[in-house]
């Protein structure tokens, strides 16, 4: 009676751990999914800013959109985008863009990407 006993825990052991390992690859799925999407969502919005005229760009505050990129208050991904000038090159700008985007697990995640455009009439 015993071993059953013994054997009966061991089990519900394993079934717990098989449970939240099960749990922690499906949150590592959505992670890299998650960031994925939101490599792609930053990098099509950084060809965006890069077509503008130089002497337009500006940052523009935080903005919630969705898989596709397109503006939705109710949408997974946050955009951000930074404009300021490079430090060590005076003809040149640096934009970054930062897509916050749902890890997994309830976390957020970050993708930052930046380039360096050059300053319009020189």
């Amino acid at each position: 009676m015993v071993s059953v006993l013994v054997a009966m825990v061991l089990l519900a052991v394993a079934v717990i751990a098989l449970s939240s390992s099960s749990t922690f690859l499906v949150s590592l799925q959505s992670d890299a999914s998650g960031r994925s999407i939101a490599t792609s969502l930053g990098i099509g919005y950084m060809e965006e800013v890069r077509r503008r005229p130089p002497e337009s760009l500006a940052s523009e505050t935080s903005v919630r959109v969705n898989a596709s990129g397109a503006l939705d208050d109710g949408g997974a991904f946050e955009r951000r985008l930074t404009i300021e000038p490079d430090p060590s090159l005076a003809e040149m700008l640096r934009a970054t863009v930062e897509i916050a985007y749902p890890a997994g697990l309830g976390r957020m995640g970050t993708v930052r990407l930046e380039t360096l455009i050059q300053r319009g009439g020189g």
